[in-house]
């Protein structure tokens, strides 16, 4: 069996999951679980894609379907960069729909008719995306994966939040598909086709004939994926959408729709654009791009107490390293490729350990909501003597996102600045910009602990009734958990594999990954034949564990007994609540130097002329003179009920003269 029918067969599971979701949605918990089940069945033909793509199975492109209009046809091609970008959609989506089998009862008022079975035709939209080597049909699957989690992030019809923030969304997606429509057209007026082939052969003739539409070929695309992608200022959408989104869908939207704006911004600059000296000006704008929606991303989110809109801020503050990252190997690309293959596999890799770490930190969030009711950090505490799996998940992938060593955040963070301070030494600019990285590094660590004080840790009031959420929901978080630690621990077999996945995207020949990592399982950053830096994390985790367990054995020595007492309040008692520091006290002083950072605007509607509001206010002119002329026939009838049978009978032939003399003046005439 091929990669392209396995392919086929994956989405075709997941097209019948749809209808058979839509049959069972009167029953919650069955149309959860049976829609988990598709969704794993249909993991197990893309995930033998997956496999055999890396084992070295990269087949032919395979012609499906003959469009016949535009030059387009629907053509398949699994090469290793849409392999792994399907890995992150296979591992994500199992468990964010696990996830959401229970975590759905909370909506008791909304069916489940409208998120189960759109949630599967959005997996197999992102398939579509990954697979297709055609932009029309790229487009089409786009099209279907927006409307689908556009219907996802509205789910609950009742609440104004989600319907303006799903509005928000839709517009501002849509605009960015016009830029990506226009920048079609003009590849397609030179080259006749929409192919992702003739396209790349249309923008290198630009480049030599006429490089303004050159340039804004590159420019509308980069408009589109960005968009997608959540990079600033175009992923305007994503703060509002994040919240108010079942929380499943919240894991999927930060860890597996944004790729796909990843992966079409990989594709543009790697596979469409000719490797040429003009691919720099295009590296510095992505680094500044991404550089500034870290910061701006970053420090945005250290001033949130809502846990789900904090997480939503840190999602555009770590899309800005991964475009950092892939800003700094375009603009080597053309003239250093080694450091150009360090950039790209750094963006990659911290593209797939996002996928892991803001997916698990999104449904401990969920499961925190599920059991409390509450997203306000102001308002929690003391949660992990109740969910100490969720309170360890989270702990896990906070401190990955925040660069902790040994943990996978750190790795691929470490190679992106890495390559920004070595390319800095002939660019100042990235030196600048890697500093600016290792600030917001600190400032990431510093938000999330105020997540996990002000969440799980702190005084545990008894009285509340809570307990660790249900074990589908926890099995997730577990195992994206597990994936931080296995990923950052032992990064070369996931960093091999996004070698040969950027390695085969690219026009430019890169140099194999011994020559760039080392052949060892330390990574060690080699320019030429010299290593400039290197990572050891076994050896760190060994150093760690002894560390420790030096610390306990010193506490047990000294034999010091463990004492629950209150916390001392200068001799006065309070109760806990009193004496807490809410997570809106933290960082007052971040909080007010850039209180402003992220723009806000209103846009001021001109007044309606006042003539032209009379001329439409059809209920001033017509509706309400005819019910007042009405009201003021039936008051005149009224009169006539003076309660007199011979009245009656006198009205009763005064009519039928009436009738009579129109009935003669009818015939006469």
């Amino acid at each position: 069996m091929t990669n392209v029918v396995l392919v086929e067969s994956g989405v075709a599971v997941l097209v019948v999951g749809a209808l058979v979701g839509l049959a069972l949605s009167r029953s919650r918990v069955l149309c959860g679980w049976v829609s988990t089940l598709f969704v794993t069945a249909a993991a197990i033909p893309l995930g033998t894609v997956v496999v055999r793509v890396f084992a070295g199975g990269v087949e032919p492109e395979v012609l499906v379907l003959d469009a016949g209009v535009l030059g387009s046809s629907l053509a398949v091609t699994i090469d290793p960069l849409s392999a792994l970008f399907l890995s992150i959609l296979i591992v994500l989506g199992v468990l964010s729909t696990m996830f959401s089998v229970r975590y759905m009862e909370k909506f008791e008022g909304d069916s489940v008719a409208k998120f189960y079975p759109v949630l599967l035709l959005f997996f197999a939209s992102i398939v579509g995306v990954l697979v297709t080597s055609d932009f029309l049909f790229f487009l089409v699957f786009w099209e279907l994966m927006t409307l689908t989690s556009f219907f996802l992030v509205t789910f609950e019809r009742a609440d104004p939040a989600s319907q303006r923030a799903g509005l928000k969304y839709f517009v501002i997606t849509h605009g960015a598909t016009l830029c990506m429509i226009a920048a079609a057209l003009i590849l397609w007026r030179e080259s006749g086709s929409l192919r992702f082939s003739a396209m790349r052969d249309a923008l290198g003739v630009l480049l030599v004939g006429d490089p303004v539409a050159y340039h804004l070929v590159i420019l509308l695309f980069f408009v589109g994926f960005a968009t997608k992608a959540g990079v600033l200022p175009m992923g305007a959408w994503l703060p509002d959408a994040h919240p108010v989104a079942p929380s499943g869908m919240s894991a999927v939207l930060s860890g597996v729709l944004v790729k796909v704006g990843i992966y079409a911004l990989l594709r543009l600059f790697l596979s469409l654009i000719p490797a040429a000296a003009a691919m720099e000006v295009w590296g510095i704008l992505l680094a500044l791009a991404g550089a500034g929606s870290l910061f701006i991303g970053t420090l945005t989110a250290l001033k949130q107490v809502d846990t789900k809109r904090l997480m939503a801020f840190h999602t555009i503050g770590q899309i800005g390293y991964i475009c950092l990252g892939l800003g700094v190997g375009v603009y080597c690309l053309p003239h250093q490729p080694g450091l150009a293959a360090l950039a790209l596999m750094g963006a990659v890799f911290h593209a797939v350990n996002h996928a892991c770490f803001k997916a698990c930190l999104f449904l401990g969030a969920g499961s925190v909501l599920y059991r409390t009711g509450e997203r306000n950090m102001d308002k929690l505490g003391g949660l992990g003597a109740f969910m100490p799996a969720t309170a360890a998940s989270s702990t896990v992938a906070s401190l990955s996102i925040a660069g902790v060593p040994p943990l996978n955040g750190f790795a691929s963070k470490w190679l992106i600045l890495a390559t920004c301070l070595l390319v800095g030494f002939q660019t100042p600019l990235f030196l600048v910009l890697g500093i600016l990285g290792l600030f917001v590094s600190l400032a990431t660590l510093a938000s999330f602990l105020k997540v996990l004080g002000s969440v799980f840790l702190g005084w545990a009031d008894e009285r509340r009734r809570i307990s660790e959420v249900p074990a589908s929901m926890v099995v997730p978080q577990l195992v994206l958990a597990s994936l931080c630690v296995l990923l950052g621990v032992f990064p070369e077999a996931p960093l091999r594999i996004i070698h040969e996945s950027v390695a085969t995207a690219a026009q430019t020949a890169l140099p194999a990954y011994d020559a760039v990592l080392g052949g060892s399982q330390a990574l060690n950053l080699m320019v030429g034949q010299s290593g400039l830096a290197g990572w050891a994390p076994l050896t760190m985790l060994a150093v760690l564990v002894v560390l420790v367990l030096v610390a306990y054995g010193i506490q047990r020595a000294g034999g010091a007994e463990v004492r629950n007492v209150p916390v001392w309040t200068c001799g006065e008692e309070h109760d806990p609540d009193t004496v807490r520091y809410p997570a809106s006290s933290l960082y007052l002083p971040f909080k007010h130097a850039f209180e402003r950072i992220y723009p806000s605007f209103k846009v001021s509607v001109p007044g309606f002329p006042a003539f032209l509001r009379r001329a439409f206010d059809i209920d001033a002119w017509l509706y309400d003179p005819l019910v007042r002329m009405l009201d003021r026939a039936a008051a005149g009838m009224t009169r006539t009920h003076v309660g007199t049978p011979q009245m009656y009978l006198l009205w009763i032939v005064v009519g039928a003269i009436v009738v009579v003399a129109i009935m003669l003046t009818v015939m006469v005439g």
